[in-house]
């Protein structure tokens, strides 16, 4: 009966090969500002007081789910941020906003209330994409349930983070996008099971860090040009396509300026069971692995008393 089970939880472990996770957290500026959508703009002349005060911010996630990127991280990456431009030629002030200034679908209005407490013309929203996929290995698992140790010192869960921040800098009093800048950044890696949430903790972070600093060195490349295109206090704005509403009930109608990072895909997508007493695939190896461990430690007991 103890060899059954053991071969059982081989066995699923087996069939279920790899399973695999996928996280994400997100926030869009375009659906902070334009949740009910915008017409296309032409191209116009904006005027632009030198040196400027500029305002710094992150859009809002809108979503009610708990992030692992915290107002704290979010504002020690606006102070890395600000501490990079504040001597920069051109700028007067740079105003960090704190995350609970900035409400979803906010927008203009908000925009407008904030100018005036902060004394800003121009405001710097920021965005960010972050995915994280993990596989859980054959051989992790396999280990996992055969010898019960393997959760610890295997490290067969292999996972990748990917991280996108985008910048954009509006004009409050025209309502205009004057231009945006992108970091990226991609980490790749494995785990123990048992550390899988440390790991992927950690290396979110380490995401965010890291398009940050991408983030820094385009959006000085941007900002150069940017202030070198300003003749007599005036700015010549590209046209601006429209901009569909927010779809609340699906994803964005939507997206941020440039291409985001490329989705992560897998030959074995996730499947969530829900429910009273649904037991999801981890859940099974794990069950089945101490069913093994608890027969296989009777076995060994029944031969030392044979002994």
């Amino acid at each position: 009966m103890n060899i059954r089970i053991l071969l059982l939880g081989v066995v699923a472990a087996s069939c279920l090969g790899c399973v695999n996770q996928q996280l994400s957290q997100r926030s869009n500026a375009l659906e902070y500002l334009y949740s009910a959508g915008t017409e296309a703009r032409a191209a116009t002349a904006v005027k632009i007081q030198t040196p400027v005060r500029v305002g710094l911010a992150f859009a809002p996630t809108g979503s009610t789910t708990r992030e692992t990127f915290t107002e704290n991280q979010k504002q020690e990456l606006l102070q890395r941020l600000a501490t990079k431009f504040a001597t920069r030629k051109g700028i007067e002030s740079i105003e960090i906003i704190p995350g609970n200034y900035i409400n979803p679908k906010g927008g203009f209005d908000e925009l407008d209330r904030l100018r005036a407490s902060f004394r800003i013309n121009q405001i710097v929203l920021l965005s960010y994409d972050q995915v994280q996929f993990s596989e859980s290995g054959g051989l992790s698992l396999t280990y996992w349930v055969t010898y019960g140790a393997g959760a610890y010192i295997v490290k067969g869960e292999k996972n990748e983070t990917r991280t996108m921040m985008d910048a954009v800098i509006y004009d409050i009093p025209s309502r205009t996008m004057l231009f945006h800048a992108v970091g990226q950044s991609s980490i790749k890696g494995s785990s123990t099971l048992m550390g899988l949430t440390q790991a992927m903790r950690e290396r979110s972070t380490a995401g965010f860090s890291q398009a940050t600093d991408d983030l820094i060195t385009n959006l000085d490349t941007r900002f150069t040009s940017f202030v070198a295109s300003i003749k007599e206090d005036t700015v010549t704005v590209e046209a601006t396509p429209a901009i569909p509403a927010w779809n609340p009930t699906g994803n964005s109608a939507s997206s941020l300026p440039t291409a985001t990072v490329p989705p992560l895909t897998s030959t074995a997508p996730p499947k969530v069971m829900g429910g009273s007493g649904a037991t999801n695939p981890v859940e099974l190896v794990l069950l089945l692995g101490a069913a093994a461990g608890l027969g296989s430690r009777k076995h060994w007991a029944r031969c030392s008393k044979r002994q």
